[in-house]
């Protein structure tokens, strides 16, 4: 595995323990510490579906791709799996009093027009970035660098809307009206073109005072913009707020250009292989096995956020790993 990318591996690895992570505090627990919940949210979602979006730009914008038989390569390792859990995931409602079963065939009935499991909304959005894959591949591959960041500088502006709706709600027509003509610009397969451009036109061979400075601006921004009351916590924590597409560009350089000991990268490798069937899997395993267990204690956040996804991921990653033993276990786990 010479040519394998490595860092490719500890990007997916990173993004599926921010996922985790992301879920993890137990809610209405008296855990105490809501602002520390607020910065782990910051911290997670900036690494989170995010990334994924971004390492799938990276990996298949490079080559022109063909619609049907793309799609339905796809559709087999990452829809069918989708179906299949999001199926399981209503059984265990439906056992557990939930759901009656009227709601669940409906349910059942419209996974294939969107998730019926809140967690599984990445799934459906990186479908739909999938079906636009040929277009964007075919055009980055005639378009030169420049073209790519006059692309991406357009896209970055959107970014800063949420926070202009601070000024005036009208903002909001732009991004969620049809009628606003930034609506068709506005979107996350802009976070595929950046995983692209980031892969194929950034690269730090050392490490200097400048990126420092940036990267710990990046990070502690954020912070200062928390201790101002005016601002909602979702504004700042928005997957498409520009404070929080920096923290993912810093994740994404950072890891890129860190070099990993043999051994960490072969971890990291076989990790990242499962984390897709760990994305499937972990809701079960936190919400259903490890909530119920620890919801009692009480436990601090500072504490219980880690607790929770370490033991989620490692307890994932173990089920997944059985699963991937059996015959045709790649439509259960997307292998």
């Amino acid at each position: 595995m010479k040519d394998r990318l490595y860092w490719i591996d500890a990007v997916r690895s990173f993004a599926c323990l921010c996922v985790i992570c992301t879920h993890a505090p137990i809610p209405n627990s008296q855990g105490g510490g809501m602002p520390l919940i607020a910065v782990s949210n910051y911290l997670s979602v900036g690494g989170a579906s995010i990334l994924f979006f971004m390492i799938s730009g990276a990996l298949i914008l490079n080559k022109e791709k063909k619609l049907f038989p793309f799609i339905k390569t796809r559709l087999l390792r990452i829809f069918l799996p989708c179906v299949i859990w999001s199926i399981i995931c209503l059984i265990i409602k439906l056992v557990q009093g939930e759901i009656d079963f009227n709601h669940f065939w409906i349910k059942v009935m419209f996974i294939p027009f969107g998730p019926q499991v809140s967690t599984y909304w990445f799934i459906y959005v990186i479908f739909g970035i999938y079906l636009l894959t040929p277009i964007l591949s075919s055009w980055l591959a005639k378009c030169s660098k420049r073209d790519v960041e006059q692309y991406l500088i357009i896209w970055s502006v959107i970014l800063f809307l949420p926070y202009l709706c601070l000024i005036d709600n009208r903002f909001k027509v732009l991004i969620t009206s049809y009628a606003g003509y930034l609506y068709y610009f506005y979107g996350f397969s802009g976070f595929a073109v950046l995983g692209y451009y980031l892969r194929n036109f950034v690269s730090i061979e050392r490490f200097q005072l400048k990126h420092i400075i940036v990267f710990l601006a990046v990070f502690i921004l954020p912070f200062l913009l928390y201790r101002i009351p005016d601002i909602p916590h979702s504004i700042i924590q928005n997957r498409m707020s520009i404070n929080v597409v920096l923290l993912a560009c810093c994740y994404f350089l950072l890891i890129k250009h860190i070099k990993l000991p043999a051994k960490l990268n072969i971890a990291v490798y076989n990790f990242a292989q499962h984390s897709f069937g760990i994305y499937l899997v972990h809701i079960l395993v936190m919400r259903d096995f490890l909530w119920p267990i620890l919801q009692g204690y009480n436990i601090h956040y500072a504490i219980q956020i880690p607790l929770i996804t370490v033991l989620t991921a490692v307890l994932s990653y173990i089920i997944v790993h059985i699963i991937s033993k059996l015959p045709y276990s790649k439509y259960i786990i997307g292998l």
